[in-house]
């Protein structure tokens, strides 16, 4: 993958992350969902924004982590 579709790739990911976590209409439940491990910085900097914390552990795919996002008190 070339450095343009890269950055493209991580901009609509981290978009996506960030319209799903506004979005939750049950803001009290942990959301768990496959990430590029390369985003995490970014995915971590949107769950503070958010109002979550984000914790991950190896994904099923190389390169992927699973994120798990719980809402902070």
């Amino acid at each position: 993958m070339d450095e343009a579709t890269d950055q493209w790739t991580a901009g609509f990911e981290m978009g996506r992350l960030d319209q799903q976590l506004a979005t939750l209409v049950l803001r009290d439940r942990t959301v768990g969902l496959s990430i590029r491990s390369v985003n995490r910085a970014e995915a971590e900097e949107i769950a503070r924004r958010r109002g979550y914390e984000l914790r991950v552990r190896e994904g099923a795919e190389p390169g992927q982590v699973w994120a798990v996002f719980s809402p902070t008190p």
